[in-house]
């Protein structure tokens, strides 16, 4: 970065991005403090992840777990999950995620004790004197991630900046604008842990070393501000932005403090910028420094159809039913529950679903507060959606490609660069719902990236079996001529020998077949010897095969396939035991079959058993149709008439004849 622009970004200038909306605010829970809403009955805990594959499960059914303790063990750029509070893990099955279609996805359901027991906390008090290695380490083991909305790793971010960044990381902003209607959860942290976010922000510094750290806080929130502007005092500069939406967004908000537009097509800590939000600062300062894992967060409840609204702290997992029913939801007709805010929020098919780290609202609006959809008409081409689309789009032909399922033409129409703010369909005149249909496109475009690196995949792994195929005929012809080179040289050779030197050379040969069997055995044994020294012997094997029985056992059980397991009522407990045992008892040590021909040994005698054909009775023809059953007219049965077994040719009427009035007017009816 120029050091002139740097200049300018300390001097607090503001720019401006393009397009943009100023809804209503609707900030009415501002004042409101935030309360911890308590244990829910049930808490269900997803583990499928939007980013990569999912995490190798450490928990099974019946187990009892506490309060911070890792459920999963990431693997790549995802964090771990951790238990919300003590408990039961009463299964491990399938439910209902928070998403607009309904989709249903692994979780881990814990049965909570009441007790809320939590792990020993390992705070980290000497983390000044901690490398950024240890620092990010610490931040991925403890499930921090985008609390924003994005729920992006945060230590991927801050290790994207360090390593991809040529210059590092020259400008930390740190995201307070809140800029969507009614949520004011990120205001509340503000104004009651300022300090926290303060050291929060340190601890990011540490590991990044920013030339600049910005706190930008929009306007709408004076009491953020303020609490801010005395905690973060020569840590970072507090920016105060005018109010506009979407301004929260990474990418407007570093356009509004740099001036600097980051394309979409590389990540914003690649260039040197670093954007987290204030709820992530804080998830931060709590890993590092008490040692609390990510397990809760503040949601902000509002809508006219509660009677009670506010911010509560909610642990993750907890359904939004127990949400709604503590807040005293008093439903009307065609009550609609929104996750999220009402710009980029979405409906809930149901309300039995898990708050996760996301979720930062749950708005229940009566119809005079948010009206219903209005009956879409055809678009009038005003093209007030693309003057207010901040990623500079044309959302009116993005839309009419993804009508017409042209996924090819949408993608280039800049699909993916569409970040679903919802402004175009908040000002469109047509009630075209614009967002709704970007969403599924976007969802549409990931399946068929996905399906294209999966075919990729697959060509290369055909590709390289075909040339393994070549290399190993190749191979195999080597071998051959190498072998009949060496027959011929052999026979060559045993035509000018006598018959000692003949029987001789046969005995040599002999000897080296069984030194070359021997080793084989050797080796073999051991091989099972180091296995041996390693543990892995037959009572860990034994014990994992029971473990993942149990556990399959106990899924099935759940999901309601099985009501009493085959496992259990049929298989005795000493099944795998005696396997084991059998095994062992079927090994032999003898040599390989190729190997004993070699070395001249005498096989075991085969046994031949002789087995009695089956006797196959002659099958009765069948009846053609059913045969009769009278049983309950008569009391004996009748007999079967022949004219049943006549074929369908056997049975056939002629029908082919004049009827009587015609036959009358022939001439040899007159005769």
């Amino acid at each position: 970065m120029a050091s002139n622009q740097l200049q300018k970004i300390i001097k607090a200038k503001i720019w401006k991005f393009f397009g943009g909306i100023k809804p209503k605010e609707m900030k009415e829970t501002s004042d409101c403090k935030i309360e911890d809403l308590g244990l829910p009955s049930i808490i269900c805990i997803p583990i499928d992840r939007h980013l990569g594959k999912d995490g190798e499960i450490l928990v099974n059914v019946g187990d009892h777990v506490k309060k911070g303790q890792p459920l999963t063990r990431a693997s790549g750029r995802l964090v771990p999950v951790h238990a919300s509070t003590s408990g039961t893990i009463n299964a491990i099955s399938k439910e209902v995620l928070p998403h607009p279609s309904g989709y249903t996805g692994l979780c881990i359901t814990i049965k909570p004790d009441g007790n809320d027991e939590s792990v020993d906390l390992e705070p980290m008090k000497d983390w000044e004197l901690k490398s950024s290695r240890e620092l990010l380490e610490r931040i991925h083991n403890y499930g921090v991630e985008g609390l924003g909305g994005a729920q992006f790793q945060t230590d991927f971010k801050i290790k994207s900046a360090l390593e991809d960044s040529k210059t590092g990381c020259n400008v930390l902003i740190i995201n307070g604008a809140e800029c969507e209607p009614v949520i004011t959860c990120d205001d509340r942290i503000m104004q009651e842990q300022a300090s926290d976010i303060a050291l929060g922000i340190k601890i990011i510094k540490k590991i990044l070393n920013p030339k600049i750290t910005i706190v930008a806080i929009e306007d709408n929130k004076p009491h953020a501000i303020s609490a801010m502007q005395s905690a973060c005092d020569g840590i970072a500069d507090i920016r105060v932005i005018p109010t506009k939406y979407p301004s929260g967004a990474a990418r407007n908000l570093i356009k509004i403090i740099t001036g600097i537009e980051i394309p979409y097509s590389v990540h914003t800590s690649e260039c040197g910028i670093v954007v987290n939000n204030v709820g992530t600062v804080l998830s931060v300062k709590e890993a590092v420094v008490d040692g609390i894992p990510v397990i809760s967060r503040v949601v902000t409840v509002a809508g006219q159809s509660m009677k009670k609204t506010g911010n509560v702290r909610v642990r993750l997992g907890t359904s939004v039913r127990f949400v709604l029913s503590n807040c005293h939801l008093s439903p009307e007709f065609h009550q609609r529950i929104i996750l999220g805010g009402p710009m980029m929020g979405f409906t809930l098919p149901t309300i039995d679903v898990p708050i996760t780290k996301s979720a930062n609202c749950i708005l229940a609006p009566t119809v005079n507060e948010i009206p219903l959809l209005k009956q879409q008409s055809n678009c009038i081409r005003c093209g007030r959606c693309a003057r207010v689309c901040p990623s500079r789009l044309v959302p009116y032909q993005m839309y009419n490609q993804s009508k017409a399922k042209n996924h090819a033409a949408c993608l280039k129409a800049g699909i993916r660069d569409c970040t679903q703010c919802g402004a175009c369909a908040y000002v469109c005149p047509s009630y075209i719902p614009l967002t709704s249909q970007f969403r599924y496109e976007q969802a549409v475009e990931m399946h068929i990236r996905d399906a294209e690196r999966r075919n990729q995949i697959a060509k290369q792994r055909m590709h390289q079996k075909e040339e393994r195929l070549k290399a190993e005929a190749l191979e195999r012809q080597a071998k051959k001529e190498a072998a009949l080179a060496r027959i011929k040289a052999q026979k060559e050779a045993e035509a000018n020998m006598s018959p000692e030197e003949l029987a001789a050379a046969r005995a040599k040969a002999l000897e080296e077949a069984k030194a070359k069997a021997r080793e084989r055995k050797e080796a073999i044994l051991a091989q099972k010897q180091q296995l041996a020294k390693a543990g892995v012997d037959d009572a860990s094997n034994i014990k994992r095969l029971k473990d993942n029985q149990d556990k399959a056992i106990a899924i099935a059980k759940h999901q309601g396939h099985i009501e009493k397991p085959a496992a259990i009522s049929e298989i005795p407990e000493n099944t795998i035991e005696q396997q084991v045992a059998n095994a062992q008892l079927e090994e032999k040590e003898i040599l390989p079959q190729a190997l004993k021909k070699g070395a001249t040994f005498r096989l075991e005698d085969l046994t031949v058993t002789y087995h009695e054909a089956v006797k196959t009775e002659t099958a009765e023809p069948k009846l053609v149709g059913l045969p009769p059953d009278d049983r309950l007219q008569n009391p004996e049965p009748k007999k079967v008439i022949p004219s049943v077994l006549m074929s369908a040719q056997e049975d056939k009427k002629e029908v082919n004849i004049l009827p009587d009035i015609f036959k009358k007017k022939t001439l040899r009816s007159k005769r």
